[in-house]
């Protein structure tokens, strides 16, 4: 394929609530994100990823690194290619405004770098481009989250970025109702009409997240005609009243979210193909590492269950796009 000579169109986009890629197939994303920026910088773990049947991988990567200095694109770059080299449609989403508001300039302003805007080019007729990693609390409002989002979405198709825009819910990823209030109008307000939003399942037991509950909220948003995936989900890592994520109290209803998920053909990517959880303070949170050392052969209980033996893991139900194995074959 030449990479630098993309077609007229970027190869997926969005009709009614499904995405689409170039040749006309519906396709329903099954995957892992990959903590890439911290623990895969060359893309070693997409053959190993790949092994599952995964059609796409949300990679997680920041606008800039540790110090203060922007992340490389090359290694961006990089990392896309080797993904589509598996097979799998690459997500990119940036890290660094998780849980705040007022980042989400900041990421509107990677994406318009010229030397990522160049890698976007490149890879536009494959690429995902996830905005920003749940920008925003629990106090961002309908109003801000429209007027937020309005801004970034033109900016970037200003700049000459077609692609499939997604974006994440406010409060860390979790409010589905704000985004179905608030998506059909960021859609009419998107030139190219191509916006995917994500939810991140993270709704804890504890505080009454019951099958019920994940039913209602799903259909709720089916019912609106609300294109959405779910970004993350896992079975620990809900808000859990003070105690660890990943202990008891953290306890997610996944089995309901592959279920309802599968009833309503809703995409997802599953929290985390790891190692690297326990990087955030918490060593409970190993919990959430599919593997041991990101290879297949060590996937962990956890691994193996959502990606190989659970009826609705990830190799019984991913269907790679049939434009993205015609455009590498």
């Amino acid at each position: 394929m030449d990479l630098l000579n993309p077609p007229a169109k970027p190869g997926f986009f969005v009709q009614g609530r499904f995405l689409h890629d170039a040749s006309g197939h519906k396709v329903t994303l099954r995957g892992v994100n990959k903590m890439n920026f911290w623990m895969d910088r060359t893309g070693a773990s997409f053959p190993e990823i790949a092994q599952t049947g995964a059609n796409c991988v949300r990679l997680v990567w920041k606008a800039r690194e540790d110090n203060g200095q922007p992340t490389p694109a090359a290694e961006l770059d990089h990392l896309i290619t080797q993904c589509v080299a598996q097979r799998m449609i690459p997500m990119v989403e940036v890290h660094d405004a998780t849980g705040d508001w007022s980042k989400l300039g900041e990421m509107v302003a990677f994406w318009l770098r010229a030397d990522i805007l160049a890698v976007i080019q490149k890879h536009e007729q494959y690429l995902l481009v996830n905005i920003a990693n749940e920008c925003g609390d629990d106090q961002v409002t309908d109003a801000q989250f429209t007027e937020g989002y309005e801004n970034a979405v033109q900016q970037l198709r200003q700049a000459g970025i077609r692609t499939t825009l997604v974006i994440d819910a406010a409060d860390w990823g979790k409010n589905l109702e704000q985004l179905v209030r608030v998506g059909p109008g960021l859609i009419q307000a998107d030139p190219e009409h191509n916006l995917l939003f994500s939810v991140h399942t993270y709704w804890p037991i504890l505080f009454g997240a019951t099958p019920e509950f994940i039913r209602d909220q799903f259909d709720a948003a089916v019912a609106a005609g609300l294109p959405f995936i779910v970004g993350e989900w896992a079975a620990f890592g809900a808000f859990a009243g003070g105690e660890s994520i990943c202990g008891p109290s953290g306890r997610i209803e996944y089995q309901a979210i592959l279920s309802e998920t599968n009833r309503l053909d809703i995409g997802w990517l599953v929290w985390e193909w790891g190692p690297g959880n326990e990087g955030g303070g918490d060593p409970l949170c190993t919990i959430m590492d599919m593997t041991t050392d990101s290879r297949f052969v060590n996937l962990k209980p956890w691994g193996r269950e959502v990606a190989l033996e659970h009826p609705l893991g990830i190799q019984q139900t991913a269907v790679r796009s049939p434009f993205l194995l015609n455009l590498i074959d």
